[in-house]
């Protein structure tokens, strides 16, 4: 398709090229005065609109694209000057302020009748400038075709204190924009139906004359209406556009804010096709691995987790802000095949993932750091006070620890905040203030102060009391865990087990649990803090005949020797086993092995080395720990 870009104007020249080789310049020779409209970005989209038509009227096979900058200030669109008097007057007027750069782009393409317009915004701040500045520059005498009388790659270190959004924009084209419109120009439509589902990528696949689309958001059975860019590759990404008829396994989220937060993926898909999707999954997982005999592997039914919603015992939320207002919520969901973003938060009334006590500890937090009229953390500028607020709750006790994470930046009296927040939530066992500098948008306790209540909290799993500190590492869905650690148990009793090695044992749940079913139990763990509170676990439940190592498994299984041990449980993270430590867990021959994975991916990987190296899959129990996400749990047993 012929391009015409209806503008002369040698910087939006030199920024299309970076995107079209090949494109005609016609411009559109529009009068701008005859636009009778004041708001700033309504004259922007009139008058690209106006240009595109201009230049299509004689180039009705071509697409035309244009553009529109305007600047605005006090309501009010500063345009092109007449004269040297207006654009002195107009750089008075910016001095020492804060403006807006609005750029309206239009796609126009006459034979089809079809128009695209959006816009972008920056925000423009100037430094106060002398009657000396404002000659010096006006004296290149470049001003004139310029929105606001300047040009920003003339005036960057003379005029320029802050510049917020897209750079190219106040340049006068941009360019981000523009591809995306493009893109969009390009699209082609089609009516499909779901017929399978990508757990992984939360998408649907259809097919529809000889072309397998993947949808985002689509679930098996919906008829949709998609759009697509033409593509030869065998899966081409789609847009979905409309669910014309939803599928038999769709249903109404619960949530009010499903859809836009990145918190969970599947709360408008039926429970059980959930599950029926994780089986099917794991079965794609281990196929590459298994190909010949993996449909002969003896998968149980999924254990479907106890609680379908407000089921996770930690939750970490972060603070943004929009305008003055300062809120609370989760980063904004990023959609499969865009680039993520990560910096916006969506406000959240209530989190059906954490707790029903969201509903009053967003409301009451929310309130109190308003009133210190500090801002939240900008991961842009590295500038701000408040950057997240943590939730862990023990769900069979009850009992609920907040920590409230902010920067270095500022001091306020925490002691305030606990009145406010015991009235507001008189559930509140422990209260953390938390210190953290750092650049990555991460929960580090760099720097901690108990602020009220207790240390830590606990939680209670097959009568067992666990204690939970600000850092502990403990299975996020506590009602799930004890079921697998039930199962566990069950497993070391039938084995009748003498001694059991327990590797990534974090503060040491499943081995303490195992002290019912094993004569003996050691676990192993690398980190100090991990290893403190699993042996005050120990402790508080009177168990003697488990021992707890801090060591890397790396390090510790050469000085075990073979025969110390019938039963191994392994329970890595989700990069599973390196390859040293699995050389190593074969080397020692250990007649019975437990493995729990939270990545299917990785477990089918370090599976095939067991299995090649003499270990045979009995079963495999797959176990829903995190319901309306695309995560899956799995219990392996093993033997020689």
């Amino acid at each position: 398709m012929k391009v015409i870009l209806a503008s002369e104007s040698p910087r939006r020249i030199k920024l299309l090229k970076r995107i079209i080789r090949s494109f005609s310049v016609i411009p559109s020779g529009l009068d701008e005065n005859r636009i009778e409209e004041k708001d700033p970005l309504a004259f922007a989209l009139k008058a690209a609109e106006a240009k595109a038509r201009a230049v299509a009227e004689n180039n009705p096979e071509a697409l035309v694209i244009s553009a529109d900058t305007v600047v605005a200030v006090d309501g009010l669109a500063l345009g092109k000057p007449a004269d040297r008097q207006q654009a002195e007057q107009m750089l008075t007027r910016l001095s020492g302020r804060t403006h807006e750069v609005i750029t309206a782009v239009s796609l126009y393409h006459k034979l089809e009748d079809r128009l695209l317009s959006d816009y972008e915004t920056s925000r423009v701040t100037f430094r106060p400038l002398t009657p000396e500045d404002i000659k010096s520059y006006l004296d290149r005498n470049t001003y004139r075709d310029k929105a606001g009388s300047y040009a920003i790659q003339e005036v960057r270190d003379l005029f320029l204190e802050k510049l917020e959004g897209d750079y190219d924009n106040v340049v006068g084209l941009p360019v981000r924009l523009v591809r995306r419109l493009i893109n969009k120009f390009q699209e082609r439509k089609a009516r499909v139906e779901i017929e399978d589902f990508l757990l992984s990528e939360a998408a649907g696949l259809a097919r529809n004359q000889g072309q397998t689309f993947e949808v985002p958001g689509a679930y098996p059975g919906d008829l949709t209406e998609i759009s697509y860019l033409p593509s030869r590759q065998p899966v081409i990404p789609a847009r979905l556009l409309e669910i014309i008829k939803p599928g038999p396994a769709r249903q109404q989220a619960p949530c009010p804010h499903f859809g836009r937060c990145g918190g969970c993926s599947f709360q408008d898909l039926s429970y059980p096709e959930q599950l029926r999707q994780k089986e099917k999954y794991l079965l794609e997982v281990l196929k590459p691995h298994f190909s010949s005999n993996y449909r002969y592997l003896e998968i149980e039914e999924i254990l479907p987790s106890p609680t379908q919603y407000f089921y996770r015992n930690k939750m970490e939320f972060s603070f943004g802000q929009s305008g003055r207002e300062i809120i609370l919520g989760l980063r904004e969901k990023t959609l499969p095949g865009r680039r993520p973003q990560g910096k916006k938060v969506v406000p959240l009334e209530i989190c059906h993932l954490s707790t029903p006590l969201t509903e009053k500890i967003f409301r009451a937090v929310c309130d109190l750091v308003s009133k210190t009229g500090l801002p939240a953390f900008d991961l842009e500028s590295k500038k701000g006070y408040f950057r997240h607020l943590v939730i862990r709750e023990g769900k069979r006790t009850g009992e609920l620890m907040l920590l409230l994470v902010t920067t270095s930046q500022a001091e306020v009296e925490a002691e305030e905040f606990t009145g406010a927040i015991l009235e507001a939530v008189p559930e509140l066992t422990s209260f953390w203030w938390v210190e953290n500098d750092r650049i990555a948008d991460v929960v580090a306790l760099e720097k901690t102060r108990l602020v009220y209540g207790r240390e830590a909290i606990e939680e209670k799993l097959l009568n067992f009391r666990f204690r939970i500190y600000p850092g502990s590492f403990f299975q996020t869905n506590p009602l799930a865990a004890e079921m697998v650690y039930a199962r566990i148990q069950e497993e070391a009793r039938r084995l009748r087990t003498q001694s059991a090695l327990g590797l990534y044992c974090g503060s040491g749940a499943i081995e303490i649990c195992l002290s019912k079913a094993a004569a003996e139990v050691v676990g192993i763990d690398w980190d100090p803090a991990n290893i403190r509170t699993a042996n005050e676990n120990l402790a508080g439940n009177n168990v003697k005949n488990v021992c707890f190592k801090e060591s890397s498994v790396e390090n510790a299984l050469p000085e075990i020797s073979r025969g110390s041990f019938d039963l191994l449980l392994i329970d890595p993270p989700r990069a599973g086993l390196s390859p040293r430590s699995l050389k190593q867990i074969v080397g020692l021959k250990i007649p019975a092995l437990i493995y729990v994975s939270c990545n299917p991916a990785t477990l089918a990987r370090d599976l095939k080395v067991l299995t090649d190296s003499g270990y045979k899959i009995n079963r495999l129990t797959p176990v829903d720990f995190f319901p309306h996400t695309p995560h899956l749990e799995v219990i392996a047993y093993l033997s020689l």
